[in-house]
């Protein structure tokens, strides 16, 4: 043990510390708010939030401050209203694959005809975004059929948010989910012409940065004869096949092993947010899982 560690004391992975920090915040407090009631320094919850700088994102924390952190509620911090851009965001990520309202309501103390009305209301209670964040937190990577959803339900809820252009949970970052200016990341590569491929592959709905992205591929070989512009156009094609399958197929194997999600990204040489939308685009079947 480092002369830092004893220092400090003994370690524990920041990941559900992480989460809880980031369901107080889609409640609408700050991480500085959250850190002053912690009494934490502003700077460690920086720092597990994001990446500052080129340094890593913090994935360790110290007992004290990980059980001061987890100690802090939402009550200690928010209350009255709140923007609700996180709250629809989180409903209709959780519909697109396939979350009924009619399941999310019991999980929120909602009925479920209020579970589709926080869509269309500009702000929403803090005690109901808190519920969403961590009702999200737990389902945003489960397949419904496996927790009591039936087949036909399910279809029917991914249909109606397909027709609506709803992205899933796999389209938002823990970052930006939250954040009213920020746009959704279909495919791990959007705003690229293997982006469009991949939209096109999987079936989801076309995003304008993929769409413009190819538009361009294909002005940039305007010149070219057409069959070899066609012979191009089917090997990107190609390209952007079954690597989404192979990184979720992988990536549950080596969390089945005892990696978290950031170790098994960088075993995977991806990030950790491109491994969550693959886990979420390519569900975990029963044959899988059994």
């Amino acid at each position: 043990m480092s002369t830092a560690t004893r220092a400090r004391g003994p370690l524990v992975d920041a990941e559900p510390v992480r989460r809880h920090v980031r369901e107080l915040m889609a409640a609408g407090a700050g991480y500085a708010r959250i850190a002053k009631a912690a009494d934490v320094p502003v700077a460690t919850v920086n720092h597990m939030l994001y990446t500052p700088g080129a340094r890593p994102r913090t994935q360790r924390l110290t007992i004290k401050n990980a059980q001061r952190l987890l100690s802090v509620q939402f009550h200690h911090i928010s209350t009255g209203l709140v923007d609700s851009t996180g709250s629809r965001r989180r409903i209709q990520a959780l519909m697109a694959i396939g979350w009924p309202p009619r399941h999310l309501g019991p999980r929120l103390g909602l009925h479920e005809h209020y579970v589709s009305e926080i869509q269309r209301t500009p702000k929403t209670l803090a005690s109901t975004a808190h519920a969403l964040a961590v009702t999200y937190n737990d389902l945003w990577n489960k397949t419904p059929e496996l927790h009591g959803v039936t087949p036909q339900a399910a279809n029917r809820c991914r249909n109606y948010a397909r027709a609506n252009g709803w992205p899933p949970a796999a389209a938002w970052d823990d970052d930006t989910i939250d954040d009213p200016a920020a746009l959704p990341e279909w495919t791990g590569f959007c705003g690229t012409d293997r982006g469009y491929w991949v939209h096109v592959q999987q079936k989801v709905p076309m995003c304008e940065a993929c769409k413009a992205a190819h538009q361009q591929w294909i002005a940039d070989r305007a010149d070219i004869e057409p069959m070899l512009r066609n012979q191009a156009m089917f090997a990107a094609r190609a390209a952007a096949g079954t690597r989404g399958t192979d990184i979720a197929t992988d990536g549950r194997e080596l969390i089945r092993l005892g990696c978290d999600y950031e170790q098994a990204a960088a075993r995977l040489g991806i990030t950790r947010q491109h491994l969550q939308q693959e886990l979420c685009r390519h569900p975990e079947t029963a044959r899988e899982a059994a």
